[in-house]
């Protein structure tokens, strides 16, 4: 007799304890799912914020291209540092009775020194590229 109200009870505990472990993965899930839905709006939003960022960026760039002090600004430090080069190397050479020294030009302190090198190598190292381009795509 108490051998068969186990054997009764046994299948509905069986049942019970197994729609409790159903409930707690659901819950567990549902947690899961609402974690990764803020996480998806947060990176969603963070890419956004990134594209619009980029696009203001384009934007700027493209404002100091059209703008005719910008566009002529990189060209004319450009020629002002050609020119200083120009003049420390031909008071440098005695060429034509020219008494080097005389036009007593002198280099840039530290600092300009450096930025006037960089603009030219900069320069001359993107039409030195863009020629040698031009020379291999024929």
């Amino acid at each position: 007799m108490l051998f068969s109200i186990l054997l009764g009870l046994l299948p509905k505990l069986g049942t019970s304890f197994l729609d409790y472990l159903n409930k707690k993965s659901d819950s567990d899930l549902e947690k899961f799912k609402t974690a990764i839905g803020g996480d998806v709006q947060l990176n969603v939003a963070e890419l956004r914020y990134k594209v619009e960022i980029a696009r203001m960026a384009a934007d700027m760039r493209k404002d100091d291209r059209e703008h005719w002090f910008t566009a002529w600004m990189v060209p004319t430090a450009f020629a002002i540092f050609i020119i200083h080069i120009a003049a420390v190397v031909f008071d440098s050479i005695p060429l034509l009775g020219h008494e080097v020294g005389s036009w007593q030009v002198s280099k840039l302190p530290g600092l300009y020194a450096d930025m006037q090198y960089n603009i030219v190598m900069t320069i001359c190292g993107v039409a030195g590229v863009s020629a040698i381009k031009k020379i291999f795509s024929r």
